[in-house]
């Protein structure tokens, strides 16, 4: 005859099973805490990708791209008191070393507007942006010359480069700019004796040149060397002010 077994005896009784719903949560808690830590490693991970990609050194080529940016928006960021100075240097046709000075600077124009049709029609195609323009005078008040210098999107095609290029003489047709009230208030486009143009990199140096007593062109161009060497000479100081650059890495502007 067996005997039932006594509560109080030390003999171990089953354990209760877990619900259905405690079973499902053990799986989310465990794929929850697994995301949470793959989280934390990508997240270290991309910080020390990070950190290796902005103390690393600029390769040869992205420092060439840098310094192309950087002069390509010299003129958004330079005063116009800086791309045109109120005094320039030059050497007229005999070497010897001239002082222009400056009129007046015009607004920023639209490339139509600055430029005749044909020039226009040049730079057009090369993304010509606007166009910033300055009249000079030599130091005998004699010759004026209106500077230029017009900004396009990014440096032109080789065919286009070379368009514009084939245009340096006559020009691509620049207006002059006029100022009442000044010793150039007579210089126009009808007293132009002669005017020229040069590429460098994402601008177009141009000028217009002729007498402040508006002395119609024709007989102006019997001057044409003293008014090219004017009119070159100052386009060529505002070259180097746009362009002029040392090593990219050693300029304020680039982060290397």
């Amino acid at each position: 005859m067996t005997t039932p077994l006594d509560p109080g005896l030390g003999l171990s009784q089953p354990e209760p099973e877990a619900s259905p719903s405690a079973q499902r949560r053990r799986p989310r808690r465990v794929l929850f805490v697994a995301l949470i830590t793959l989280g934390v490693l990508l997240i270290a991970a991309g910080g020390a990708a990070l950190g290796r990609e902005l103390t690393r050194k600029a390769t040869p080529a992205e420092a060439a791209a840098a310094l192309q940016q950087e002069i390509a928006s010299r003129w958004e960021r330079l005063p116009a008191g800086k791309i045109f100075p109120a005094t320039v240097s030059y050497s007229d046709v005999a070497g010897n070393k001239m002082v222009a000075r400056l009129v007046g600077i015009a607004p920023p124009a639209s490339c139509r507007a600055a430029l005749a049709p044909a020039g226009y029609a040049l730079v057009r195609g090369a993304g010509c942006e606007t166009i910033l323009r300055a009249t000079y005078v030599d130091a005998s008040g004699a010759l004026a010359t209106t500077v230029a210098v017009a900004v396009l999107r990014s440096p032109p095609s080789t065919v286009q480069a070379s368009n514009i290029a084939a245009a340096a003489s006559p020009g691509l047709g620049l207006h002059a700019v006029t100022f009442d009230g000044t010793v150039a208030d007579q210089f126009g486009d009808a007293a132009g004796g002669t005017e020229g143009s040069a590429l460098a990199g994402s601008y177009v140096l141009l000028y217009t040149a002729g007498f402040t007593d508006g002395l119609p062109g024709a007989a102006a161009a019997a001057q044409a060397n003293e008014l090219m060497a004017l009119g070159s000479g100052i386009d060529a100081d505002i070259r180097s002010i746009l362009t002029r650059h040392g090593k990219p890495c050693e300029m304020k502007d680039i982060t290397c």
